[in-house]
């Protein structure tokens, strides 16, 4: 028989039932520390093979084991004669209620609940030792039958061990819930202690992605910075180095120009007027006369001349810039509408330029309106001087917009301009310290926004 048994000393002698090596052993170590003697048994069957030779004091058995189980054990041991007063008590996880039903059933001594703490088994044995005791003097009484759960259950145990077990079984709930209490106030604490550290953690990543935050938006501005500076320097460098080159094509188409409109003059002197070759030659001076204001444009997109700074009436020059295209904006059926504030102060300005601005923002709002519409100019005083050239033409397309201000970019057809009328506006309103600006949307009309800043006397008022 594989039955392990120790003869340590003359303690009471326990009968182990348990398939488990490590919880037999584990229970065997727990009572050879109070000197129970142990023997231990696989299962049900071999623990009867035992039993055949010997008796101890106490049968601790496991219920779920192969062979045969807790229950059957404890029921062969109560139909014996010669095991009268021998207690088993099982080890069980009390998982059903017919649990305690067929412990009564069997005629078990207790229960005991795994995992159990050592103070509580060991209280369990002494127990059922000295109510062994007493035991073996009774006698067994009559069976009982009851029903639980539409099943019926013949109960051969006396009243002192329904009593015992139902005992036990409600120390076994007791026990469970004060765990279950140490486990809850574990629980909290444990809670309790996370939640803190959760919150000095979240803390101080809610610190860390501020100032990572903060960071991202100081790099995202510089970049931004160094974006707009690069693109201020590139556009720089290619300005001038256009305005070299216009520089130089001007002056070197100017003589050559000069040449040949002496020689068409000449030439339309020799001829007849209703001779067909005057009208070749009127159409060369008209190309020739293109090429001058071409060239004119150049000059003036190229150097920076010096300004003749005065005090402008910015609504009188308007008025005197209309003037000069009054039939032109007659011919092309372009209604003017005037919105000037009262209050518009008088900016220091050099008076040729700024009607050189008008005469190039009115005549491209003309251009832009072939069949006619509405030029609103709106003058008003905001921080400086504000005004707004808006007209209701076929607009510009958003691709065209980024690339409107780039020199020798024209959106109009080819032969009707040079790409350099709203550059050189720009360069204008920046000398003068404003800024200028250009929005525009296709079917409605483009807008032209340009604001000048105030000049103050030696008295600090505006002048």
């Amino acid at each position: 028989m594989n039955i392990q048994a120790d003869n340590m000393s003359n303690g009471v002698e326990i009968l182990i039932v348990e398939d488990s090596r490590t919880q037999a052993a584990e229970l065997s170590i727990i009572l050879k520390r109070r000197n129970y003697r142990t023997a231990i048994a696989r299962d049900g069957k071999k623990a009867l093979e035992w039993l055949n030779e010997r008796k101890p004091a106490l049968v601790i058995s496991d219920i779920i084991m192969p062979e045969m189980d807790g229950y059957e054990l404890c029921r062969q041991i109560s139909n014996r004669e010669d095991l009268k007063g021998l207690t088993v008590i099982l080890l069980t996880s009390l998982s059903d209620a017919r649990d305690v039903i067929k412990g009564l059933e069997c005629g078990a001594g207790g229960f005991i609940v795994k995992p159990y703490r050592e103070n509580y088994l060991l209280q369990c044995i002494q127990r059922a030792l000295t109510n062994g005791r007493d035991q073996e003097e009774k006698k067994q009484p009559p069976p009982i039958e009851i029903g639980f759960a539409s099943e019926k259950y013949l109960i051969t145990a006396d009243r002192q061990q329904i009593l015992n077990l139902l005992l036990s079984t409600y120390e076994m709930a007791v026990q469970r819930n004060s765990e279950l209490v140490d486990t809850q106030d574990e629980l909290r604490a444990l809670n309790a202690s996370l939640e803190k550290r959760v919150e000095e953690r979240t803390a101080e990543l809610r610190i860390e992605i501020a100032e990572r935050c903060r960071a991202e938006g100081a790099l995202r501005e510089k970049n931004e910075e160094v974006r707009t500076m690069s693109q201020q320097l590139w556009q720089s460098a290619k300005l001038a180095t256009m305005g070299e080159l216009a520089a130089s094509i001007a002056h070197e188409l100017n003589n050559p120009m000069a040449t040949v409109c002496l020689r068409i003059e000449a030439l339309q002197s020799q001829i007849l007027p209703d001779d067909p070759k005057q009208q070749t030659l009127n159409i060369i001076e008209q190309e020739l006369d293109r090429m001058a204001n071409l060239v004119a444009n150049l000059l003036q997109f190229s150097r920076r001349s010096h300004q003749q700074i005065s005090t402008i009436d910015v609504c009188e020059e308007i008025e005197k810039t209309l003037e000069l295209i009054h039939y032109h904006l007659r011919n092309h059926r372009i209604t003017v509408v005037r919105e000037f504030s009262p209050d518009v102060p008088a900016i220091h300005a050099d008076r040729q330029q700024l009607r050189q601005l008008f005469l190039n923002l009115c005549t491209n709002a003309s251009d832009a309106m072939p069949q006619g519409g509405t030029l609103t100019l709106r003058v008003v005083k905001a921080a400086g001087v504000h005004i707004e050239v808006r007209d209701t033409g076929e607009g510009i397309s958003p691709e065209n917009l980024q690339k409107v201000m780039d020199p020798f970019f024209t959106t109009k057809p080819e032969g009707k301009g040079t790409g350099l009328g709203l550059p050189i506006c720009r360069r204008i309103a920046q000398e003068h310290g404003g800024e200028f600006e250009i929005t525009s949307e296709v079917g409605l009309g483009t807008t032209v926004r340009i604001s000048f800043p105030l000049k103050h006397g030696m008295n600090g008022k505006c002048l």
